[in-house]
């Protein structure tokens, strides 16, 4: 992933709000499944990470990746572990770890939130900021998401949304309906950015 990552030109497009939270606040970052794998690079410097990863075998990757980038993995997710999970990225909201989860994971359906990442912030009082990512080169693996690698010499957008915030009188549906407008807003816009030029 070094190795990709040094050979990738990177495309940033910044939301205003989400980067001022970003830079003094502890946040809860939210993407879709099949892009993590893009994030570890551009996110090795970001401080103190801690992400959920499911115990899948892509989860195990993931995982293994993870500490070379300085970053902590959470294992579990809401079909294996999940309890044990969410109780364990509460302790590291404590600690003051940011959080990272994909709220489509680990089995979908694809593309939607569930409400998941919603009860995290409400517990945490942490807001979340969407993002998105895609590079111009890239596989698909042969899974439900069709889970996203990325390969070398191309390019690769960032994009955030508007942050979310999670208060008890908002409806937990309509937050996760929130949550994945922003976050499919902004992979059509990262999409869009790694086919320019093309």
């Amino acid at each position: 992933v070094y190795f990709v990552g040094f050979l990738t030109r990177f495309i940033y497009v910044k939301n205003k709000e989400s980067e001022i939270l970003d830079d003094n606040k502890q946040v809860i970052y939210a993407f879709w499944h099949n892009q993590q794998s893009f994030l570890l690079f551009p996110y090795r410097k970001r401080g103190k990470i801690s992400v959920l990863v499911s115990m899948s075998s892509d989860g195990e990757y993931i995982a293994r990746s993870l500490p070379k980038f300085k970053m902590k993995a959470t294992r579990g997710s809401s079909s294996k572990g999940g309890f044990s999970a969410l109780r364990g990225l509460i302790e590291d909201a404590k600690k003051g770890y940011n959080i990272a989860l994909t709220p489509d994971g680990p089995r979908g359906p694809i593309y939607i939130a569930t409400p998941g990442i919603i009860y995290l912030a409400s517990k945490t009082n942490l807001p979340i900021i969407p993002g998105a990512v895609d590079c111009s080169h890239k596989f698909h693996v042969n899974s439900w998401d069709k889970f996203q690698v990325p390969l070398p010499f191309g390019k690769c957008a960032i994009v955030k949304e508007k942050p979310l915030y999670v208060t008890p009188e908002k409806d937990i549906n309509e937050l996760c309906n929130i949550l994945t407008e922003r976050l499919n807003a902004a992979t059509q816009k990262a999409t869009e950015l790694c086919r320019k030029g093309k």
